[in-house]
This record gives structure tokens, sequence and C-alpha cells, in this order.
């Protein structure tokens, strides 16, 4: 599933889609589940991304959702994508868009909201409905990744994290405009069926636009692994989800902290 020629054009391109990296009982499973999820907890729908639901950072509390992260084929790939030795869980992310949603997600980068440096860190975002570009699926600049260039984040919603980031980030580039731009730049994307999944970096520029389908919702799931290279940085501004006062590490660590960054997957254990 994961030859050196995938390797190669994930390290190009900063993202690649493996097509049925996840079982589609996994799949069914994790929907149902998120289904009962959304229903007993109407708090857990988004507030400032409107037409749909979003929540992350289930695995510590949600069984099914760590059966998901590290029993499937994810870490794996994962790890063979990074050429690391090991792969560590880091935090799911679902996203679900209604039918019809207007809200669209601007071009970014992971790399500046997240608590880590590093060059071996990566998302999986696995399809749980069929996916493309009308219906808001993920759309990636070409070879972002090997720019080394952090842009200037953007604040989802007012209250985020990264609005705090955003006021402290004045010498960052401002992210280009790339849709106007399409001459310059190559914007990768693809027809995805449930299961399939995008991998990709977190230096990557991507976004999505509004799900522009009227009767079918989108969902899925963003899956974030380190490897061994990643370093614990929770600098101003960056994801609170999970900060120093939780870890028993210190700055400029790997990420050994078994209870919040388990590892899932090891060349050893292959």
């Amino acid at each position: 599933m994961v030859s050196n020629d995938i390797i190669n054009r994930f390290e190009k391109d900063g993202a690649v889609c493996i097509r049925g990296a996840v079982d589609n009982d996994d799949i069914k499973n994790l929907l149902s589940n998120l289904d009962l999820l959304i229903n007993d907890d109407e708090d857990r729908w988004t507030t400032n991304r409107i037409g749909g639901f979003s929540d992350r950072h289930l695995w510590p509390t949600m069984p099914w959702m760590y059966d998901f992260c590290a029993h499937t084929k994810l870490p794996e790939i994962a790890g063979l994508l990074m050429r690391s030795r090991t792969a560590r869980l880091f935090f799911d992310h679902t996203f679900i868009r209604d039918p019809g949603t207007s809200h669209a997600t601007p071009w970014h980068q992971d790399q500046p909201y997240w608590p880590f440096q590093g060059n071996q860190i990566i998302s999986a975002w696995v399809a749980l409905t069929k996916s493309n570009p009308f219906s808001s699926g993920l759309r990636f600049i070409q070879g972002s990744s090997q720019w080394r260039k952090i842009f200037q984040p953007t604040a989802f919603g007012k209250d985020s994290a990264s609005s705090k980031f955003l006021d402290e980030s004045n010498d960052y580039e401002k992210m280009p405009d790339f849709d106007s731009k399409s001459d310059e730049f190559k914007i990768i994307d693809w027809e995805m069926e449930p299961g399939d999944t995008i991998f990709f970096g977190a230096y990557a520029v991507h976004g999505s636009t509004k799900n522009q389908d009227k009767k079918n919702r989108r969902a899925a799931i963003s899956i974030r692994y380190v490897g061994d290279d990643a370093r614990w940085d929770p600098r101003d501004g960056t994801d609170p989800i999970i900060d120093q006062d939780k870890v028993s590490i210190n700055p400029g660590d790997p990420p050994f902290d078994d209870k919040w960054f388990p590892e899932v997957w090891s060349r050893e254990s292959r």
C-alpha cells in the first residue's frame, strides 16, 4: 500500500491520496458512533462553522475513537510516509458539513496552530462519505510543504487560540491568494470514496470550498500523528487542547508522554 513511489510523491507534493486505506466496516462503525454523539449532545455542534458539526480530541474519552486512530492501517501508513521509526497519536478532528453549507475553509497550514516543531508531523484526512472539491473536499497547493515557509495563520473563529497567534504573527508572510494565481501554482485535489485517505504534512498549504452539494453531507475525520523528530513546543497561540500543564514533558522534548501522545505504531512491531 505504501511503495517508494508513493513516499516520494508525498515528499514532493506534500499530500498523497491512498485509496481504501480504511475498511468499509470501520467507516460505518465510526459514522454510527459519531451520529450517536451528535444526537446525544447538541452542545457539540460548532458555533462558528455554521451548517456543520466539528469536534476534536475525542480519543482520550471515547474508546471507539481510539480504536479507529490506533488499530486501523492509518498509523502504519503515516509512519512509513514520514520515514519515521514510530508514530504517536496527537489528536483526532471530525468535520461534517451539511448539504449546501456556505462555509469554506481558507488556505492555511497546520503547523502554526500546533504545539510541535519538526518535519515528521502528518495528518490522515479520511473520507467518511463521498468527497470531491464540489462537496468541500480538501485542496492543496502542490509542493508547498517543500517551501518550509510559515504563512500568517488564519483565525478560525474570533475566540480561537489562533486569534491570539494572529495578533503576534505580523512577521510572517501573508497567505497568498492562490485562487487568483492558478497560473503560478498548481492546485491538486481528489474524487474520494469512503475510506480513501489523504495524508499530508503540517507545512502543506490546504483548504476547502463550501459544500455545494444540495443533497448530501460531507463527513471526514483528520487524525494527526507525530514521528521521531517532533519536539514539544507549546508556544503562545497554539491549540490549547493539550497544554504544558497536562503533559509530563518539557519544551524541546520528544513527545514521550504515553498518556497524551501514545505510540500507536513502530517498525519493530511490524
